[in-house]
């Protein structure tokens, strides 16, 4: 165990550990296991790594073939056999799907699941409008549960340390309480929540539930929390620490110091580096939708994220589903190699993202993406047609000190309409002139924009701030 992180080593993490070791020898709790294996894995050469994802893949449309009608229709009725590829390249040739093809699948028991038992299922948040349910075997699920440790590790935390999570109301681990859904739960939620609660010391915030941001006793008790416990690993969403910082700024508190903070979205250059600064904290990313955990995650490099294509295997296509080459953004397809209950097989998720061609300089040979672009729904257009990916449009706004959040809009008629919370009322002429100059730089000057100065900005139905949106 020699390659595991040092950074964050107790007698409680080595007693966990140790836990989890013993629980994968004798019972079916095998995710330590799986993940020993997968820290392993992000050491083989480039040659092996690729050479064990087209293994993968081929027993994938081997057993898929045999097992699953949906797919075996699907590829018959465009000709195509995937038994038979004998390239990477070939998989260009099969048929890109989605939430909307593979939920009216599943209400056609295309994948067979009624024929099933012992399967829990989870749900996706909903931010692209179709709440896609996706069913977990137990051992699938620990699977899962060890990509995410492997993305945690990566960052120098360990099993046993303390955490602490804020994320959004709609979110499954509150079982529905602010949102009123039932279905708003994880798979094997009681196991889950054990683990998290004594592996992960993990503490869970209560999140903005809301119609809006802007309410500063829900942030103080954010701050209290994280105070208290003193986490080494803080995992949030990009809205809430700005939101926080610009409290903790305002009320002329004590800052946090945080570790290891993750923040599920993008922030520019600039910001990233601001946040570092005043939270004394090391800011990673992961890409982890729920259907798919584990897609890629970063190192302490921090020059985007390493897709993990020993268990996915991730394309970067355009809108004719053809591959973008390296820094171009294209929609990302995803191919799980793990969940033989209902296989996502070139799985179209909603997002937009780009990849790099050169290796990463921490040694892993596993391939890097960008940080993540952001929703496919909410590009932008520009006045010539052009697609903007909705980082290019957060980032303008990101990278003005006096901006504590907003929310871009895009309507039909391509007008753009912003509003902005501002730390302050100086200087609010001078920033939005800046903002207005470099959008219409980047939509070109046929573009209607109007800057809206505002308390508080309106999250969306799940509790997210969407802060670009079509």
């Amino acid at each position: 165990m020699g390659y595991l992180s040092k950074a964050a080593r107790t007698p409680y993490t080595c007693c966990v550990e140790s836990g989890y070791q013993i629980l994968a020898a004798v019972t079916p709790c095998r995710a330590w296991s799986h993940f020993l294996e997968l820290q392993k894995n992000q050491w083989l050469t480039r040659q092996e790594l690729d050479d064990l994802r087209w293994q993968r893949l081929k027993q994938l449309f081997t057993v898929t073939h045999e097992t699953i009608p949906f797919y075996r229709n699907l590829w018959k009725s465009c000709n195509v056999d995937p038994r038979k590829f004998d390239d990477l390249s070939n998989l260009l040739d099969l048929p890109v799907v989605d939430k909307q093809i593979l939920t009216r699948a599943q209400q056609e028991d295309g994948f067979g699941l009624s024929a099933h038992k012992g399967y829990d299922v989870a749900h996706t948040s909903g931010t692209t409008g179709i709440r896609f349910q996706i069913p977990f075997t137990f051992a699938t699920f620990q699977k899962k549960y060890a990509s995410h440790l492997r993305q945690m590790y990566a960052c120098g935390w360990r099993l046993g340390v303390s955490s602490a999570t804020l994320h959004y109301s709609g979110h499954s681990q509150f079982r529905g309480k602010y949102t009123g859904r039932a279905d708003d739960r994880e798979p094997f939620m009681n196991m889950r929540e054990s683990a998290l609660s004594v592996a992960h010391r993990r503490r869970v915030l209560v999140p903005y539930h809301g119609r809006e941001t802007g309410d500063d006793e829900q942030v103080r008790a954010w701050y209290t929390t994280l105070a208290a416990c003193s986490p080494y690993m803080f995992e949030t969403l990009d809205f809430n620490l700005p939101i926080l910082k610009d409290f903790i700024e305002r009320y002329n508190l004590p800052r946090l110091h945080i570790p290891k903070t993750f923040v599920l979205g993008t922030y520019s250059p600039s910001l990233r580096c601001e946040l570092q600064r005043f939270f004394s904290t090391e800011l990673f990313n992961r890409y982890s939708p729920h259907e798919i955990e584990g897609v890629a995650f970063s190192c302490n490099v921090h020059r985007g994220m390493h897709m993990a294509i020993d268990c996915y295997h991730t394309e970067f296509l355009d809108r004719r589903n053809r591959p973008v080459g390296p820094g171009e953004i294209g929609e990302i397809v995803v191919t799980d190699m793990e969940n033989y209950l209902m296989p996502l097989i070139r799985y179209r998720v909603g997002d937009v993202g780009h990849y790099y061609e050169e290796p990463c300089t921490c040694g892993r040979p596993m391939p890097l993406m960008g940080d993540l672009d952001g929703r496919t729904r909410d590009c932008f257009q520009t006045a010539a047609g052009l697609m903007v990916a909705p980082s290019q449009v957060a980032a303008i706004l990101q990278d003005e000190p006096e901006v504590v959040v907003f929310q871009a809009a895009q309507d039909q008629s391509l007008a753009v309409s912003i509003q902005i919370v501002f730390r302050n009322t100086t200087g609010i002429e001078e920033t939005g002139a800046r903002i207005r100059r470099r959008l219409e730089k980047l939509l070109g000057a046929g573009i209607p924009l109007s800057l809206n100065p505002a308390r508080s900005i309106r999250l969306e139905q799940n509790g997210k701030c969407c802060f670009v949106k079509r």
